[in-house]
């Protein structure tokens, strides 16, 4: 058993003794036990799965952020953290038509720009995708 922090800025999402943590990141999805070596990476939008001892799983949603795994301590920074059955599609599917729109005319972006909206298509595909909506 380990310490896990999940945290926005909005605050404290979870805090608690887990068994096990899985968690997408931008090397692909790891689980992290007890005594896992040290790690420090990017997280990416997908499933987040909290593992106790005797209770039901908890599956949350996240977005980009940071995993900093040192033991018997993780901490999990993200941007936002959803429950899966409260991702507002209609809102992921706004912000994904918006974001196809901009790539559409990447030839008027900036570097930052193809990379903002690029982020955002991922992002809202992700969360439309744990909410069980098929994308086009």
């Amino acid at each position: 058993m380990y310490q896990l922090e999940v945290v926005t800025p909005n605050g404290i999402i979870f805090q608690g003794e887990v068994e096990q943590t899985v968690i997408n990141t931008s090397d692909g999805e790891i689980g992290i036990l007890e005594n896992h070596m040290l790690l420090l990476t990017n997280v990416v939008p997908g499933k987040l799965r909290i593992e106790r001892p005797e209770e039901e799983p908890i599956e949350l949603a996240t977005t980009y952020g940071t995993i900093d795994v040192r033991g018997d301590r993780v901490i999990v920074l993200a941007e936002e953290v959803f429950e899966i059955a409260e991702i507002n599609v209609e809102r992921e599917k706004k912000i994904l038509e918006e974001a196809r729109a901009k790539l559409e005319h990447k030839e008027t972006l900036s570097l930052e720009e193809i990379e903002y909206y690029e982020r955002l298509r991922e992002r809202a595909e992700i969360l439309l995708e744990l909410a069980g909506v098929k994308i086009r």
